[in-house]
């Protein structure tokens, strides 16, 4: 048997409780960079992981390619332990498309493991639930609509209801709220960064805080977060700037470019962008907008009738 974690801690505990297998961590964050699974599949991951997050790129490339391998491999049951958010949604829904149904079990779990006790623990393996053929299909479906090159095809699963899915729906809206806004061209997570930041949230300890205590359906960890504001730090006209220091320790404010987007007076998508939301590669010419009055991804502009 083996146990797939989304984090060290839960692993830690899951070991020490006594529950059978092997348990191992899924080292990923497929919520951010280039997601188009192909021959190249693990080269892109790892180029971007080690860019983004400052890590070594053999040892990135060296841990995927291990990854791929014990999911591909053959287990008598794999238990997928997974949160409701965004981050962990991602995750879920890629293995629980690859891995076989019939020796699949699911503890889906509505809020953090790290927050559950030992014996608690126990009680949620033993409660555990196998993996259905809808589930899976689900799965599949929201999979190939991240990764595909038209994210509208995420519309029907956004708007529809999945009673079989436990939060499949309010994460993929999350996901489509992070792409330009029709209002200024900010994702959600760049306008509520731009909010805390006008708002007095100086320090990037005060910011991470109040963006997780409002934002904790998305899942996003403190470097996931740092990439953010170094997006909006380094653009063309930058909306932020950083003080020299240690990241964790910058002192933010808004440039006038950052005010007037926060205002809707300017729409930054427009001044240049190149960015990533799963298969998409959002640019000035390719560019896919988030309407929140049509809760629907929508193309801007739209292709010539």
């Amino acid at each position: 048997m083996m146990h797939i974690h989304n984090g060290d801690v839960v692993a830690v505990h899951a070991r020490r409780s006594g529950i059978p297998g092997e348990h191992v961590v899924f080292r990923e964050a497929l919520v951010a960079g280039p997601v188009r699974p192909g021959d190249t599949w693990i080269e892109m991951r790892a180029r971007f992981l080690a860019g983004a997050y400052g890590e070594d790129l053999l040892r990135v490339s060296n841990r995927l390619f291990e990854q791929e391998q014990i999911i591909s491999a053959s287990h008598d049951e794999v238990v997928l332990w997974f949160e409701h958010d965004l981050y962990c949604l991602l995750h879920f829904i890629y293995l629980l498309q690859r891995l076989p149904v019939g020796k699949t079990s699911i503890v889906w779990h509505e809020k953090p493991f790290a927050e559950v006790e030992t014996d608690d623990l126990v009680k949620l393996y033993n409660r555990r639930r196998p993996a259905t053929r809808e589930m899976a299909s689900l799965a599949r479906e929201a999979w190939d609509g991240y990764i595909a090159h038209d994210p509208t095809v995420l519309n029907a699963l956004i708007s529809g209801s999945a009673s079989e899915f436990p939060f499949l729906r309010e994460g993929l809206a999350l996901h489509a709220a992070r792409f330009p806004s029709t209002r200024n061209g900010l994702g959600i997570i760049e306008q509520r960064i731009l909010e805390f930041i006008a708002d007095g949230a100086a320090d990037f300890p005060t910011l991470f805080s109040r963006f997780w205590s409002s934002q904790p359906r998305f899942g996003l960890g403190d470097t996931e977060v740092l990439r953010h504001i170094h997006l909006l730090a380094g653009r063309q006209f930058p909306l932020i700037t950083l003080t020299e220091g240690s990241e964790k320790r910058a002192i933010f404010s808004m440039t006038p470019s950052g005010e007037r987007v926060l205002a809707g007076e300017d729409d930054i998508a427009l001044n240049g962008i190149d960015d990533w939301l799963g298969g998409v590669h959002l640019t000035k010419e390719e560019l896919w907008r988030w309407d929140s009055g049509r809760n629907a991804i929508i193309r801007n502009p739209p292709p010539a009738s």
